[in-house]
């Protein structure tokens, strides 16, 4: 039998293992403080039933993600405080588990083919891979999508997925849309935690005045120079869970576009559809309150150009609740709703400063 990281997005640390009982750790690798992403592989564990027992905080609600491919995930269901157990079938030689819903890049570039958009090298990252990113539509104006600036965050990805399919399929005329949907490149393949990276993560690269570290951001920064930023969306993903971690969120990020925060939230939620992972308004993270202060970030940076009209984070939980369980379908619909949001809000934005 061997447990293994060895595949696109692995993150973990046998420590020991007693009979069929495994202890294991998560890796932080550069991150500076704990944080709680991990994926693992069984190979070679047919018919055995073995106990993971992780570190406080590693589990949510339904259990890990489980897959057999790293495509389709489902929740094992199961978890016993920070422990589960897994029966391996006869059939089953190879089986993943992980924190949440691991989102690989080879499906966004079959995603894109298959919608019909062309996938470019944005750049090559700090580890010369190819950083991927398409573009569509034409226009004075221009709509910035991103996503994975924490290479852990991966149900931005499934909500960038569904905001592609819906704005491809029907395009806001007049404007442009750039879209990165990796930003930490290097750490989604490489299987990092990304948020609090040293000597800082890549949604801290933004600020005002400092030349960015990162490949990515820099080329991100060149474009709002070039092509501005009417528009900016970034797809994120809270803390590990409890209280508004188990929501999804908009982080408001200016007291002077609160109106405007507001009006789009209220679109939102009227544009969520039956089979939607759900948000609602009401769940949104006012400006300036906890650990909302602005700073150094994608959006908050966004915001603050002239020619902006609206910029934000939308934070999209990793499990949800009993009631609002999150899955990959639900977070695709959900990203379909918020393009329909921005439609309906820009819409009604360029019909007022007529």
């Amino acid at each position: 039998m061997l447990i293994h990281n060895n595949f696109i997005g692995g993150n973990i640390k046998v420590v020991s293992q007693k009979g069929n009982d495994v202890y294991l750790e998560n890796e932080l690798r550069d991150t500076t403080t704990d944080w709680f992403y991990w994926a693992f592989c069984v190979e070679g564990a047919q018919n055995l039933v073995l106990t993971f027992h992780m570190q406080p905080n590693r589990l949510g609600y339904f259990g890990p993600a489980v897959s057999y491919d790293l495509k389709t995930w489902k929740w094992l269901d199961k978890v016993d405080g920070n422990s589960f157990s897994y029966a391996f079938g006869e059939n089953e030689s190879k089986v993943y588990f992980a924190h949440s819903m691991l989102y690989h890049p080879d499906r966004f570039i079959a995603f894109a083919k298959n919608i019909g958009l062309k996938v470019n090298e944005l750049c090559k990252s700090q580890k010369g891979r190819s950083v991927p990113y398409v573009q569509f539509g034409e226009g004075e104006k221009t709509i910035i999508l991103t996503s994975r600036h924490h290479a852990c965050e991966s149900t931005g990805s499934y909500v960038l997925e569904g905001v592609l399919t819906n704005l491809v399929k029907n395009p806001i005329s007049g404007y442009r849309v750039l879209c990165v949907p990796f930003v930490d490149y290097d750490g989604v393949v490489d299987g990092d935690q990304g948020k609090n990276r040293a000597p800082w993560d890549h949604n801290r690269d933004y600020k005002c005045g400092n030349q960015p570290i990162y490949p990515t951001t820099a080329k991100i920064r060149e474009w709002e120079n070039v092509y501005g930023c009417t528009y900016g969306f970034d797809f994120h993903a809270p803390w590990h869970i409890g209280n508004q971690n188990d929501t999804v969120f908009i982080v408001q990020n200016s007291f002077k576009k609160e109106d405007k925060l507001n009006a789009f939230g209220k679109i939102l939620e009227q544009e969520i559809s039956e089979n939607s992972f759900k948000y609602f308004h009401k769940n949104d993270f006012p400006f300036k309150m906890g650990w909302n202060q602005g700073g150094n970030g994608f959006s908050y940076f966004m915001t603050n150009r002239d020619e902006n009209e609206l910029a934000f984070t939308l934070e999209t939980s990793y499990f949800g609740t009993a009631d609002n369980v999150f899955t990959q379908d639900k977070a695709i619909e959900l990203g379909k709703c918020f393009a329909s949001a921005i439609r309906k809000y820009v819409k009604s934005r360029d019909e007022s400063q007529r």
